[in-house]
C-alpha cells in the first residue's frame, strides 16, 4: 500500500515477461511525507485515475510507449477514458503492466564520525545487461518549468544566501541560478526559460539527489538508450503543459518515472494533482493548499516532520507531534479542487463539480 494508491498483482512480473496489476487510487492524501492523514477526501482517488488514464492516453496517441492497460468497471472489464460520457461515474481503478523491481543491495559502515551509514550497490545492472528485459528504472525522473510557492528552490536559495563565508554564499548562489538558466532570484510563480530536468533514487530509503552521470549508472541502461530516456522525459513534460495551457492552466513541475521492456515505457503516474504542480492564475491546484494550512495552522508539526524524516523509516510513528483533521469546509473544498479541476483539464464534465475559479474563489476566502 502506498500513501495514496494501492497496488494489487494479478500476475508476478518475471525477468523477460511483464505481469499485470492494478492501481486503485484511494481518497487518502499525503503531506510532508507523513503518509495517511486524518481525512480523505472523496472523489480525490476517481479525479485522480481519470487524469492518469486520460494523460497516458494521450501519450499513446503520440506514440509514447506507457503501461496503461485501461480503466476496470465495476463488471471487471477495461475501458478508456475517451470511451467515458459526461456525467457518467468512471472508475478509480486503472489497470496496468508490471515490471520486476530490482532493488540494490544495500550496505553498512560506520562513518568517519562514528555513525552508520548505508551505501547502495547497483553492479547487478552492470553484471546483468542484456539478460532482463523487463524492470523499473529506479528513478525519479524530475522536471521544472517554474517556481511556484512552496518549491524546494526556495528553500535551497535561502539556503545558500545563509552561509557564513560571503564568498562561498555567492557561489553557491550562482550554480542555483545558473542550474535554473536565471541571472537573478526569482519570485515565486516565476517561469522558467526552459525545463530543468534532475534526478533522484527511487528504491532507497529516501530520496537522494544524483547528478547526471551517477542517474545513467544506476538506471542500468546505456549511454545512448539514456539520452533515449532524458528525450522521452522532455517530450512527455512537453505534452502535459500542452495540454494544460489549452485549460488554461500552467504546469509548473512534476515527476516521470520509467520501466525497461525492450524498450523504454513511461509507468506509474504522471500528469496529476499529486505528482505535478499545476495553477490557474496565481492560485495552485491540488495539495499544495493543505500544505499551506498546515504551515499556518500547525507550524509544530511541520517542523517535527522535517526533523523527524531524518531518523530515518518509520519516523511518523516516533513523532510525537500528530497532524489535526481539517475544517470540514476546508475538506469540502479541497474536494471539490480536485474534480473541478480534473474536469477541467480533461476538458470532461465527469463530475458534478462548481467551475474553478468558483472553487478557488471560496478557498481564498475561507484561507483569508
Amino acid at each position: 500500500m502506498g500513501s495514496v494508491k494501492d497496488l494489487i498483482v494479478i500476475e508476478p512480473a518475471y525477468e523477460n515477461r511483464p505481469g499485470l496489476g492494478n492501481f486503485l487510487f484511494s481518497d487518502r492524501y499525503s503531506v510532508f511525507d507523513w503518509g495517511e492523514m486524518p481525512d480523505h477526501l472523496p472523489g480525490k482517488g476517481r479525479s485522480l485515475a481519470l487524469m492518469a488514464a486520460f494523460n497516458f492516453e494521450l501519450l499513446e496517441s503520440r506514440g509514447i510507449r506507457t503501461h496503461y492497460q485501461g480503466l476496470v468497471g465495476r463488471d471487471g472489464r477495461l475501458f478508456r477514458f475517451s470511451d467515458l460520457k459526461e456525467g457518467e461515474p468512471g472508475s478509480q481503478t486503472m489497470q496496468v503492466s508490471l515490471a520486476r523491481v530490482y532493488r540494490p543491495l544495500a550496505r553498512e559502515f560506520l562513518a568517519p564520525d562514528g555513525r552508520p551509514e548505508v551505501r547502495y550497490d547497483y553492479s547487478f545492472f552492470s553484471a546483468n545487461r542484456g539478460r532482463i528485459n523487463n524492470y523499473l528504472i529506479g528513478l525519479e525522473i524530475i522536471f521544472r518549468n517554474g517556481l511556484p510557492q512552496g518549491s524546494s528552490v526556495f528553500a535551497k536559495i535561502e539556503e545558500a544566501k545563509r552561509k557564513d563565508d560571503p564568498r562561498e554564499s555567492r557561489r553557491a548562489l550562482g550554480a542555483i541560478l545558473k542550474g535554473l538558466g536565471l541571472k537573478e532570484e526569482p519570485l515565486a510563480g516565476r517561469m522558467l526559460p526552459r525545463p530543468v530536468m534532475s534526478y533522484t533514487t527511487k528504491l532507497e530509503v529516501g530520496d537522494r539527489s544524483l547528478g547526471r552521470e551517477e542517474a545513467r549508472r544506476l538506471s542500468g541502461l546505456s549511454g545512448r538508450e539514456f539520452k533515449k530516456l532524458e528525450a522521452l522525459a522532455l517530450r512527455v513534460d512537453e505534452l502535459v503543459s500542452e495540454q494544460a495551457g489549452k485549460a488554461g492552466l500552467a504546469h509548473y513541475d512534476g515527476k516521470i518515472e520509467m520501466l525497461y521492456d525492450r524498450g523504454l515505457a513511461v509507468c506509474d503516474v504522471t500528469g496529476t494533482f499529486d505528482e505535478n504542480r499545476f495553477s490557474c492564475g496565481s492560485a495552485q491546484i491540488g495539495k499544495e493548499v493543505l500544505r499551506q494550512w498546515y504551515k499556518k495552522t500547525q507550524p509544530g508539526w511541520v517542523a517535527a516532520c522535517e526533523e523527524w524524516k531524518r531518523t530515518g523509516a518509520g519516523w511518523q510513528q516516533r513523532c510525537q507531534e500528530k497532524p489535526k483533521k481539517l475544517p470540514s469546509e476546508l475538506a469540502a473544498l479541497a474536494t471539490q479542487l480536485y474534480t473541478s479541476g480534473c474536469n477541467r483539464y480533461t476538458g470532461k464534465r465527469v463530475f458534478d463539480a462548481p467551475e474553478l475559479e468558483v472553487v478557488l474563489e471560496r478557498l481564498q476566502a475561507f484561507m483569508g
